[in-house]
């Protein structure tokens, strides 16, 4: 038993001196110099036609399970209606135009996050089209869609200045 104590300790003094000398000596297999990335351009394989479908034809695949017993193919007028997300629940809080710059901050409802969008982004399942003062133009597949900036039917109270000391605001209201 003692012997086996012995070599385990010797194992353990040998290898804990090659980890430190592993960590402290300097590596001579690594060169000065900076690699640089190679560039590799794959051969264009010329006997292969490229996929002439469009990537529509493989949104089956994501949309239908495709284990189900009862699944068949999609018949002629599903292929050709393409669904539409309903329109989306939106709020302008503000638009910004500096210059030739329009952006507009809008809410969405669902998630309560504000984000902002310039002409030509896409939002929606569209495209935004126009950005006005007072409106956002949103081009769809089923047609424009608006969003109008929210105001209060009512303007907000104005707080009245501290330099006003009229008897009737300092007694309440007398009739």
């Amino acid at each position: 038993m003692l012997a086996l104590n012995l070599s385990m300790a010797g194992l353990s003094v040998f290898f804990s001196i090659r980890i430190g000398h592993a960590l402290f000596t300097p590596d001579l297999q690594t060169s000065s110099r900076i690699a640089r990335p190679v560039v590799v351009t794959a051969p264009r394989n010329h006997d292969v036609a490229p996929n002439s479908r469009p990537r529509g034809v493989y949104d089956v695949i994501a949309t239908r399970t495709l284990f189900h017993p009862n699944r068949s193919e999609p018949t002629r007028s599903e292929a050709i209606t393409p669904i539409q997300p309903p329109p989306p629940t939106l709020a302008l809080h503000g638009v910004v135009v500096s210059g030739d710059t329009r952006l507009a901050y809008l809410q969405d409802l669902v998630t309560k996050q504000i984000f902002g969008y310039k002409t030509g982004d896409k939002l929606a399942g569209g495209l935004v089209e126009r950005i006005e003062l007072d409106r956002v133009v949103i081009m769809r597949g089923d047609g424009p869609f608006e969003v109008m900036l929210h105001r209060p039917k009512e303007p907000l109270p104005v707080a009245p200045s501290p330099q006003e000391d009229s008897p009737r605001r300092s007694r309440g209201r007398q009739e």
